[in-house]
């Protein structure tokens, strides 16, 4: 009897324990309330379509997509390109082979074998595969047909490059007709119709060069090394003799000195009577002084522009990028502030000129407005 008494009495203990506990927990309350979905990223775009499009050993033709990717997962390797979106596709026609190289061991790489039976990676000595041994076409019009094959871009890029080459073409043959007659006339040459024909022909190459931005001296250099370089290739194909060869050197070599000696001709394709460097320098010299002589005096009127344009395209004074930056000196499309008699300072607002433009200028320094009256002459 008294051991159950005990076991009540422990019980009863420990349930009032646990009241105690609970009742020193505080309760809280939790939201009930659902929360809304966001409406900003319910919509999904269709996807891109992404991966291989042509597995291992699978043919493939020129322009061909192999792999659609983002970023470059697989590298392109023998054969075929990577587009600028990392599209990689064929160049040849052949095989898709997927591997891996042991000099990027982490990389893999698809490219296209010219025959089944070529696997990859190759040698690291080993050539580059490439395609010879075409058959010819015996069939006149199916071989026409095969030449005048293009892609797509050559054939809508043809007819402007065709106009693009009988413009330069044309220009060309207007060059040699003139400088062909100037030479005979102006300069007297003693030269056969051959000879002549030369000549015009070099001046006009020297032009060409010239006209991109290489210096005449360097022209003439190069107009003299193709020359003699075509008459190489001749003597290589058999169609020159040694003594023909060694001939024809020597001839165009004189022609070239003669030339030179008595001719040149300017970046805007103007012939002059050919000077020294040191005769080049002082004419530099004196043209430069009277640029800023005529810029310190007549700056505002209206003859300027085309004086100082005169003496800029003096013929072989100046070449192309010594012209540039005279003309932004010299000759700009309005003339700075600083320029003699181009401000006038005392101006009538009420009674302003005809040939007068009024400017509104903010000085820095007084930290002000001032207004200023300018010739019309020193705008473009």
């Amino acid at each position: 009897m008294s051991f159950i008494r005990g076991l009540f009495d422990q019980a009863k203990s420990s349930i009032l324990i646990k009241n105690n506990v609970l009742g020193s927990v505080e309760q809280i309350r939790t939201a009930t309330k659902r929360a809304a979905g966001s409406k900003t990223n319910n919509k999904d775009s269709a996807g891109r379509r992404l991966g291989p499009k042509a597995h291992e050993g699978h043919p493939v033709k020129p322009g061909q997509i192999i792999m659609r990717q983002r970023g470059t997962v697989i590298h392109p390797g023998e054969n075929v390109r990577l587009g600028k979106d990392h599209t990689i596709y064929a160049v040849e026609p052949g095989y898709v082979r997927f591997y891996y190289d042991p000099f990027h061991p982490r990389r893999k790489y698809v490219g296209v074998a010219l025959t089944k039976d070529i696997r990859f990676p190759k040698d690291h000595f080993a050539p580059n595969l490439r395609r010879f041994g075409y058959v010819p076409i015996t069939d006149t019009a199916l071989a026409k047909e095969a030449e005048a094959e293009k892609l797509r871009k050559e054939e809508l890029l043809s007819p402007k490059l065709e106009k693009i080459q009988r413009r330069k073409q044309w220009v060309r043959n207007n060059r040699l007709k003139n400088f062909k007659e100037q030479v005979a006339s102006e300069y007297k040459l003693d030269f056969g119709e051959q000879e002549m024909k030369l000549a015009a022909e070099r001046l006009v190459n020297i032009l060409e060069l010239i006209e991109n931005r290489d210096p005449l001296t360097a022209a003439k250099m190069q107009v003299t090394y193709n020359k003699l370089y075509d008459f190489k290739l001749q003597y290589r194909n058999l169609e020159l003799s040694q003594e023909e060869f060694e001939n024809a050197k020597q001839n165009y070599m004189n022609l070239a000195k003669k030339v030179d000696d008595a001719v040149c001709v300017s970046v805007d394709g103007v012939l002059y009577k050919s000077r020294t460097e040191e005769e080049n320098e002082e004419l530099k010299k004196k043209l430069l002084s009277q640029l800023e002589t005529l810029y310190e005096t007549e700056a505002a009127s209206n003859e300027y522009r085309s004086k100082a344009q005169l003496l800029v395209e003096t013929p072989g004074a100046f070449d192309l990028t010594e012209r540039e930056q005279l003309k932004q000196q010299f000759v700009p499309k309005r003339l700075p502030l600083d320029a003699p008699g181009t401000v006038i300072k005392d101006i009538d607002l009420k009674n302003v000129p005809e040939n007068v433009v009024v400017e509104r200028i903010y000085d820095e320094e007084a930290g002000k407005v001032r207004i200023f009256g300018r010739p019309k002459t020193v705008f473009a």
